[in-house]
């Protein structure tokens, strides 16, 4: 069974080189204010798994179950460039209930084709119970699929997910070309389960250069402003430099951009 590694040395020498690809792996965000950075922690890997793929283009189904858009948000197209991923490779799907959120979501770990699976789900609903999960992870494991449960507002509970993570937000450094800026936003997160028998605590932030989870320090170094005088300042309009060239394409943001499909 192959591997995926999530970049951050100490993170994949616990997990024995990194995520099983053909397993089921359980997210878990205890507060809905955490879905922000469960989401982004279920992007990274999907992202991950999609470039593994042969061409490095392997398509993302992406389920919600409807309790969990009411106050989980979905979303954003031009939000998944931070990832690298093209939103015409990842199609979304929302049934109408909860029942057909679980069927659609045995369907996608079903297709050999397909590099990852992410299962949105709100709290712990008594349907989705170890039957369920077991039918994931064997159909998971049969066809290479990576199959993520992004839990909502959930408590601990027994399922057959290989590994399971808590994951938190957590206070972002400043940017790393403007002090004043916000930094990328780290991830606060516990293997809480892990069937290899390691758990730990981890701060990892998205790399959207490299396209991997990096170590993140706890207190982030904060370098020293530079001295006023050297700061850049406005030609005087006498001496000013040529005008820039023409901006590219203007969106309207007032407009809907639709689902990515």
């Amino acid at each position: 069974m192959s591997k995926l590694a999530l970049g951050a040395a100490a993170v994949d020498r616990c997990l024995e080189g990194g995520l099983a690809c053909g397993g089921l792996h359980e997210l878990r965000c205890a507060l809905a204010r955490d879905i922000g950075a469960g989401a982004g922690f279920a992007l990274g890997l999907a992202a991950r798994a999609s470039a593994k793929t042969r061409r490095g283009a392997g398509r993302i189904v992406w389920i919600n179950d409807p309790a969990a858009r009411s106050d989980g948000g979905g979303l954003f197209p031009a939000g998944l460039a931070q990832y690298g991923l093209d939103p015409s490779a990842l199609t979304l799907v929302e049934p109408r209930d909860l029942q057909g959120a679980m069927w659609a979501a045995d369907e996608a770990a079903g297709c050999a084709g397909l590099a990852a699976m992410v299962f949105h789900i709100r709290g712990n609903p008594a349907r989705f119970d170890m039957t369920a999960t077991r039918r994931l992870l064997l159909r998971a494991r049969e066809n290479g699929v990576l199959a993520l449960i992004l839990r909502q507002s959930g408590e601990e509970e027994a399922t057959a997910a290989v590994t399971r993570w808590r994951v938190q937000t957590h206070a972002s450094g400043v940017d790393e070309l403007d002090q004043k800026g916000v930094g990328a936003m780290r991830l606060s997160l516990t293997l809480e389960r892990n069937r290899a028998g390691c758990t730990g605590h981890w701060l990892l932030a998205w790399n959207p250069k490299t396209r991997v989870f990096d170590h993140a320090a706890d207190q982030p170094e904060i370098r020293d402003a530079p001295p006023a005088d050297s700061l850049h300042r406005l030609h005087p309009s006498a001496n000013r430099q040529d005008p820039a060239g023409a901006m590219g394409q203007v969106l309207d943001h007032r407009q809907d951009f639709g689902r990515a499909s």
